[in-house]
Order: structure tokens, then C-alpha cells, then sequence
């Protein structure tokens, strides 16, 4: 285990260091490329490619497979979300996540990707993310976060959190998944790399928002969607997503990439169109068969709205009015959803074929 750790734009003092480990955030100008390591997804990076994986956390995982930590006395990083606190936590209490490997690497794709965990993973998931919303609203510094994170990380996997919010995000997770294998909100796969789900009318009525609602990154479950990603990730991570909502107006539709798609991803199918612009997680998107299939589906379109494609990515941004990875919505003039007149399986055959 690495005996320190440290968190930049924290207002405590570093600790001095023979050797570090960035992992999980680019580098400051410290880094020190004859002695120092970063272990990270984010893009561009330095990661060797013997350790890389789709999550910083699983990449620490995999390095500590192949080494000790003899030499290294500190770790670093530069924000606050669980895949960032998890690796950390990894290089820092090694013992322990080793341990729970399985458990601690779905929780941080939970938190990167919109990934699916188990009830473990979902738990770790939600106690972490709940904590340090709590934290960051409190101006509490970032090693302070850190620090209660790595406690709380302590007691969930051993399974003594009782934090009532935890299990209210985790059943409206399930119920989720519930409307999912009940038929409530149909599946339909269309081809390997495409599925649409449909959310119908009785849905829609009872609550448009939670029809539509695009999910922040890293953001806490809560019972505010009908369908949210990670249900749909348990069975399609590496799909694009069609969701259309039926309303007595016509249909609302969101096109979604996978989730992990502004990182570097090793181990996951690269969906078509993400190029890197230079700047840290970020990318232009242009993808000329989606460009043509929009263009029939515009061409085709009563409405008078405009079937917008985003031009611009990061993990927090894309279309406008909407949120990353939709790269695709039905908005008005303004950016607000709005119904389409073209129906389901036209949109999703036209779209489909693109990829």
C-alpha cells in the first residue's frame, strides 16, 4: 500500500515524495517522467499499456497485480467522483479492494459510465456518491472528501451503511430493470451494436420528465427517471441507444452512445465518430452515415422542430438541452425536447442502419 495520498486544489499541505502515482486526473507540472507514474483513463494519458483498462480504478487493480508499492510514498489526483476516490482508495488500501475487486470496479464504472453493478457494486455506488454530494455542498475541502469517502468505502463493503438514501436510489434502480423485464418499457434489439427502448404512453403521462430526463454525470440514483442508463447498460454497455417517449403529441427521442466513450477504453467497443480535439476529455463528433441518416429523418419530418446532432463531446456536455452521451435528440428552436411526428420503427430503422 501506498502510505499517503494527496488531492490538488486541496487547501492541506503535500507531502513530500521520492516517487508518485497520478492516477485517475491529468498531471500537474510535478510529474516526472523518469520517476513518476500516472495510472489513468482519462485522455491523453501516460498509462503503460500493461496495466490499462476501461476504469483508473480497474488500471490500479491490474498494477497491483504486477507489482509492490515499495517505491512509490504517494498518490495523487484532482477531482472528486468515485472512480477517482476508488483508485486512490485502491493504491492506498490495496489490501482491502483487492479483496473486493469485483465489487469496487463495477461501483466506479457505475460512476464514469452510467455502467451496471451488482447490489454490492450499487451500494458502494450510491453511499459514495451521496457522501461526497454532501461534502462538496458543505465547501468541505477535497482531502477532507477523500478522507470521509475512504471511511465510508470501509463500512459499505463490509455491509454496515444504513443510510436510508442509499437502498431509496438502489429500488428505484431495480424498478428500472423491473419495467424492463416486465415489458413495461420495451426492448427491442434490433442488431448487435443497436437496441431501442420504448417508454409508452401511460409512462409519459404520469411523468414526462422522468421520460426524458439525461442523467449528470457521476450523479446519485434516485427516483426521478423511468428508465435510467444503468438498467439499460446492464444489457446493452455496448450499444447505441434509441429512446423514444409516446405522447398524444407525437414522440420524443434521444439517440445515446455508450457511456464510457470519452475515455480510453480498452476493453469496450469504440462506437464511430469521436475524434480527440486536444483538449483534455474532449471531442468533436462526426460520424457521415448518422450525418445521412439524419438528413432522411429531417427531410421526412412534419414537425417543426429539428433532429440535432452534437458537433462537440465531453463527459459533461454534448447536444445542447440535453446532457453527454446523447449525441442525438428532437429539440425545438430553443433546445427543448419536443415531439417528433415520425414514428419508432421508422426512426430506429433509419438509424440503426448507420451503424
Amino acid at each position: 500500500m501506498i502510505a499517503n495520498y494527496y488531492i490538488l486544489g486541496s487547501k492541506t499541505r503535500r507531502p513530500a515524495s521520492n516517487r508518485t502515482i497520478f492516477t485517475d486526473g491529468a498531471p500537474d507540472a510535478t510529474f516526472r517522467s523518469d520517476m513518476d507514474l500516472e495510472l489513468s483513463h482519462w485522455i491523453p494519458n501516460r498509462t503503460p499499456g500493461v496495466y490499462k483498462a476501461d476504469t483508473s480504478t480497474e488500471i490500479c487493480m491490474n498494477f497491483l497485480s504486477r507489482n509492490d508499492t515499495n517505491d512509490w510514498d504517494l498518490a495523487v489526483n484532482n477531482h472528486v467522483d468515485v472512480d477517482g476516490v476508488l483508485a486512490v482508495f485502491t493504491l492506498v488500501h490495496s489490501k482491502q479492494a483487492l479483496e473486493h475487486r469485483n465489487t469496487i470496479v463495477q461501483a466506479a464504472e457505475m460512476g464514469d459510465f452510467s455502467g451496471w453493478g451488482d447490489l454490492k457494486a450499487q451500494r458502494l455506488y450510491q453511499g459514495l456518491t451521496l457522501l461526497m454530494d454532501d461534502l462538496k455542498a458543505s465547501g468541505t475541502d477535497t482531502q477532507q472528501v477523500y478522507e470521509a469517502c475512504f471511511e465510508r468505502a470501509f463500512s459499505l463493503l463490509e455491509g454496515a451503511e444504513d443510510d436510508p438514501r442509499i437502498m431509496k436510489g438502489i429500488e428505484a434502480l431495480q424498478s428500472s430493470v423491473a419495467r424492463i423485464d416486465a415489458g413495461h418499457i420495451i426492448r427491442h434489439e434490433i442488431h448487435s451494436r443497436f437496441v431501442h427502448y420504448h417508454i409508452p404512453a401511460a409512462l409519459a403521462e404520469e411523468s414526462l420528465t422522468k421520460a426524458l430526463k439525461v442523467p449528470a454525470f457521476n450523479e446519485a440514483l434516485q427516483d426521478d427517471m423511468w428508465l435510467h442508463p444503468q438498467a439499460r447498460n446492464r444489457l446493452d454497455q455496448e450499444k447505441v441507444q434509441l429512446i423514444s417517449v409516446q405522447t398524444p403529441d407525437g414522440w420524443y427521442y434521444d439517440l445515446w452512445y455508450p457511456g464510457y466513450m470519452w475515455a480510453d477504453t480498452p476493453h469496450s467497443w469504440r462506437a464511430p465518430g469521436f475524434v480527440f480535439n486536444g483538449s483534455t476529455n474532449g471531442y468533436l463528433y462526426g460520424y457521415a452515415p448518422l450525418e445521412e441518416a439524419v438528413q432522411t429523418l429531417q427531410q421526412d419530418e412534419p414537425a417543426n422542430g429539428g433532429w440535432t446532432l452534437a458537433k462537440e463531446l465531453s463527459p459533461f456536455s454534448s447536444v445542447k438541452g440535453r446532457n453527454f452521451p446523447v449525441v442525438l435528440s428532437f429539440l425545438s428552436e430553443d433546445y427543448e425536447p419536443m415531439a417528433s411526428q415520425l414514428a419508432p420503427d421508422r426512426v430506429a430503422m433509419i438509424l440503426s442502419r448507420a451503424f
